[in-house]
């Protein structure tokens, strides 16, 4: 009688466990095309470096489409649509801060230090909840007519080469 317990309560947790889970959708009402990722730098070191992740999307209901995130190389991104003359294109963007600090002015007058740039926030410690290939991102989105969040693996993203962006004159 107790194994048929213990098995029961087995099942049942095994069960919850497999849908806390997250699912990739296999249909979703959207296409995805083109997904392309370009680091863009800065002239200057100070400046860093910018990595841009962009493809055509095509939703079938685009009232209907709520985008949530983007995750992509250890990065929760919030997606951006454009409507531009070819097509719509979701990108998302993140910076990386130069290495090397600028410098400060400490003064008793406050006013002297008008210039200050703050300090570059930290970064976020909560775990990915994906594990990726370089070449691949996920999109987390809603539909408005149903509840729950939806995800989409979006694979075989090209790299294409760095723009190097130029400096200020000296």
């Amino acid at each position: 009688m107790r194994s048929k317990a213990f098995a029961a309560l087995l099942a049942t947790l095994g069960v919850a466990g497999c849908a806390s889970q997250k699912q990739f959708e296999v249909n979703p009402p959207f296409v995805v095309s083109d997904p392309t990722v370009q680091m863009v730098a800065a002239g200057r070191e100070e400046g860093g470096v910018l990595t841009e992740l962009s493809f055509r999307f095509t939703a079938a209901d685009p009232q209907n489409f709520e985008p949530d995130s983007l995750y992509f190389r250890g990065r929760a991104l919030k997606p951006v649509l454009t409507d531009t003359e070819t097509g719509v294109v979701m990108s998302a963007r993140y910076a990386e801060v130069g290495l090397i600090k600028p410098d400060l002015t400490m003064h008793a007058d406050s006013l002297r230090e008008v210039g200050n740039q703050p300090p570059a926030p930290l970064p976020d410690t909560r775990p990915f909840p994906f594990e990726l290939k370089r070449d691949e991102a996920v999109l987390s989105y809603r539909l408005k007519a149903e509840p729950g969040r939806r995800y989409y693996r979006i694979t075989g993203i090209v790299e294409k080469p760095a723009r190097i962006l130029p400096g200020r004159p000296h």
